[in-house]
């Protein structure tokens, strides 16, 4: 495979991340952003850290970094559970293989998330929404017999769901000691407090190219309380390039050559 091209859509596929992704209805869905570009990325940056640490002592590296086997490495439990036990995984959509109830259910107004993985936050979550029967039901006792009957568990607790929304079921279950959390798109997460307060988004002035100031995501990262920010906004396409290839010994005529055929 090494001379085909590496796109984040065919390791996707490869990989076995669409296999388990969607559900047995819809059959193998993409993740809806290039992850296994991010997790090559992210890889890559991991192997430049420890080259970086190990530079005293074993000099240079030469670092090898797949998507493929990037995405692999990162599938977990997916991976391990055919390994050790050689049931074949499959898509199970937004519930959680492992536990139950754990997954999305329907609220008043959409759909929030919960993870009861533990009995107590099950006995927790059923006293929160005042069905203590369903603690001693004959079907949902166990964690075992909840994974076993996972779909008629959820559409009980989905009736009393039904008469909430998901924010107040999620500030509700939160209070008891149950993890729950709504389901938000993409602009009502970058307009919460959380990301505010935590300074999650930058703002370039007058971003070249764009002729407007831009805001950006930050790394998630913070060293000793601070974000680390870019000293200068995204460089438009060859912005560098004499200050980069001059550091490698081109010289200034070289550089103007290689620009003026269109080589950089």
């Amino acid at each position: 495979m090494r001379d085909l091209p590496a796109y984040d859509q065919i390791i996707q596929g490869l990989s076995g991340v669409m296999a388990i992704t969607g559900s047995a209805e819809t059959g193998p869905f993409r993740v809806g952003y290039p992850i296994s570009d991010t997790i090559g990325g992210l890889t890559a940056a991991m192997a430049i850290c420890a080259a970086l640490n190990g530079r005293d002592k074993n000099g240079g590296a030469f670092i090898d970094v797949s998507m493929l086997e990037a995405t692999l490495a990162t599938m977990g439990w997916v991976v391990s559970n055919f390994l050790i036990s050689g049931i074949v995984p499959e898509p199970f959509g937004n519930e959680n293989f492992t536990s139950a109830p754990s997954g999305t259910f329907a609220a008043k107004d959409g759909p929030f998330n919960i993870a009861a993985n533990k009995q107590e936050q099950f006995e927790l979550l059923c006293r929160a929404i005042a069905r203590d029967d369903l603690i001693d039901h004959p079907a949902y006792k166990t964690r075992e017999l909840r994974k076993e009957n996972r779909y008629s568990l959820k559409a009980e607790l989905e009736k009393s769901f039904r008469e909430k929304t998901a924010q107040e079921w999620s500030r509700i279950l939160n209070a008891a000691g149950v993890p729950a959390g709504a389901v938000l798109n993409v602009p009502d997460i970058l307009a919460h407090p959380q990301i505010a307060d935590r300074g999650m988004l930058a703002e370039v002035k007058s971003a070249p190219g764009t002729g407007r100031d831009i805001r950006l995501v930050r790394t998630g990262v913070k060293i000793n309380g601070e974000a680390p920010s870019a000293p200068c906004p995204p460089p438009m396409l060859g912005e560098h390039n004499r200050a980069v290839y001059g550091e490698f010994g081109f010289s200034s005529e070289e550089i103007s050559s290689l620009m003026e055929e269109g080589v950089i």
